[in-house]
C-alpha cells in the first residue's frame, strides 16, 4: 500500500533535513521510538566550531510538513502544533531541542524537479526554539510562530550547532 500524504510530506522533510545536515557535514540518526517528539538528532563527532572546543554537540528535531497556507503577515509563519509536540519541545532538556516545519507544495507530484545537473525541491523548512515557552490551556493544538527569516539551511544549521 502507497504512503498516505501525511506520510509522504513526514518522509520529505526528514529527507531535507538529512540532506541540509550531510551539505554542513553532520551525521542523522532516527530515534527508535518517537515519545518524545523527537523526529531526528543531528550531531557532530569530536570538536565543532572555531572560537569554540565545543566536543560532540547535538541538536534534536521534531519535523513537521505541511502544504497549508501559514503566512499571517510577511514575516512570520503561524503553524498549528500539537500540544504534546509543544509541551514537549517548551521543556527545558539537556540537548536542545528545535521544531523544524516544511512547507511542500499542495501537489506531490511537483515538489521534485530532477535532471543531470540539480534537484529541486519545491519550498523550504523553517525551524524555532520553543524552549522556554509558556503552558497553555489549550487542549489540542497551539498556533506557534515561526520567523520567516530562520530558514533551515546550512548556515543556520551550523550555527544551531555552535
Amino acid at each position: 500500500m502507497p504512503l498516505t500524504l501525511n506520510h509522504k510530506k513526514e518522509q520529505l522533510s526528514i529527507a531535507y533535513i538529512r540532506a541540509v545536515a550531510a551539505a554542513a557535514g553532520f551525521s542523522c540518526t532516527k530515534p527508535e521510538v518517537d515519545d518524545d517528539s523527537v523526529d531526528i538528532i543531528i550531531s557532530c563527532s569530536g570538536t565543532y566550531g572555531e572560537e569554540t572546543l565545543l566536543r560532540s554537540p547535538r541538536i534534536e528535531l521534531q519535523a513537521k510538513a505541511t502544504s497549508e497556507d501559514l503566512s499571517s503577515e510577511d514575516t512570520v509563519l503561524k503553524f498549528a502544533l500539537p500540544i504534546k509536540n509543544y509541551d514537549d519541545l517548551r521543556s527545558i532538556t539537556l540537548i536542545p531541542r528545535i521544531l523544524v516545519v516544511m512547507l511542500v507544495p499542495d501537489q506531490p507530484e511537483i515538489w521534485i524537479e530532477q535532471s543531470e545537473d540539480h534537484m529541486l525541491l519545491r519550498h523550504c523548512a523553517y525551524w524555532v526554539s520553543l524552549k522556554g515557552k509558556p503552558e497553555t490551556e489549550n487542549k489540542s493544538k497551539i498556533t506557534v510562530d515561526i520567523p520567516r527569516n530562520q530558514i533551515f539551511n546550512v548556515e543556520s544549521l551550523q550555527l544551531l550547532m555552535e
